[in-house]
């Protein structure tokens, strides 16, 4: 049976590229009531709403969920998939570095997530998070990057614990290399990239936003009730959880 997302209202973060453009298109072609947001709105036309959100903005994510209940009558799944990647050297990050990307990789997850869960009390729902398979490698130059996903984990099987009791779930994936815009400013040399990634996948093929957008639709559907305060790899088995 095709992942069912039929008439649910999802709101997904870092929606205008990526990994959460794929979830935007995905989603609603499984029926949902998508509502994308990025710090400009998206311009998403199978979107029910595009929003401007900053995720580092505690009082903006109360009023991005708050917009989505008046406007579409609730909120049934939160994807706190917006997020920075920078390369520095660990002895190159200043406090400034670190705080500018936690405030926005961990911070704006959390802030979101919190105005979530607040509208979510009332009925249940899915929360997920977006971490990295990085926080198992570990990459010399991403100290503060894997620090910031590494403490979703946390958060996600903390924050199950306390919202159990009210229906919602809370779940994390760890995506592996996703072929993205943002990707291929790091790595232009993509076919050198596709080379290397093979030979170290257990899945020789490059994972893509429609191809990982599966793994978040179950999640935030009805077939994945039984799971929360859960951790999943999705990076064609170039790491074992």
């Amino acid at each position: 049976m095709a992942i069912d997302l039929n008439g649910r209202v999802c709101l997904i973060t870092g929606a205008a590229q990526g990994i959460g453009a794929g979830l935007a298109r995905g989603f609603a072609h499984r029926g949902a009531r998508v509502v994308a947001t990025d710090v400009e709105a998206p311009q998403h036309a199978e979107a029910e709403l595009n929003l401007a959100y900053d995720v580092r903005d505690a009082t903006r994510a109360g009023e991005v969920v708050e917009e989505t209940v008046r406007r579409c009558g609730r909120l049934d799944a939160f994807v706190a998939n917006a997020g920075v990647m920078t390369r520095q050297s660990w002895d190159a990050i200043s406090p400034g570095d670190w705080r500018d990307l936690l405030q926005l990789n961990l911070d704006g997850a959390w802030h979101g997530a919190q105005a979530a869960a607040r509208a979510m009390k009332q009925g249940g729902g899915k929360i997920v998070f977006v971490s990295s398979v990085e926080i198992v490698m570990g990459v010399a130059d991403h100290c503060h990057y894997d620090a910031g996903k590494a403490a979703l984990v946390g958060l996600t099987r903390s924050l199950a614990r306390a919202l159990g009791k009210d229906g919602v779930r809370v779940n994390c994936v760890l995506p592996g290399a996703v072929q993205t815009e943002g990707e291929a400013q790091f790595f232009p040399d993509q076919e050198s990239l596709a080379r290397t990634l093979c030979e170290r996948q257990c899945l020789p093929h490059r994972l893509t936003p429609d191809g990982i957008e599966p793994v978040f639709a179950f999640l935030c559907s009805s077939e994945s009730d039984c799971i929360t305060g859960q951790i999943i790899c999705a990076d064609h088995g170039l790491v074992h959880w």
